[in-house]
């Protein structure tokens, strides 16, 4: 096995747990924010 297309695979298994773990924090403040703007409007 190739060490090269080794290293390009463990790179490119790194870029997309870093996305998955990007996607994740983006939902969590997208969801805080909602929470935020929509405690303020009274119930009805």
């Amino acid at each position: 096995m190739d060490m090269e297309l080794f290293n390009k695979g463990l790179i490119a298994a790194g870029f997309g747990l870093a996305g998955v773990f990007l996607v994740l924090i983006l939902f969590y403040l997208v969801t805080k924010l909602m929470l935020f703007v929509f405690r303020k409007f009274p119930e009805k």
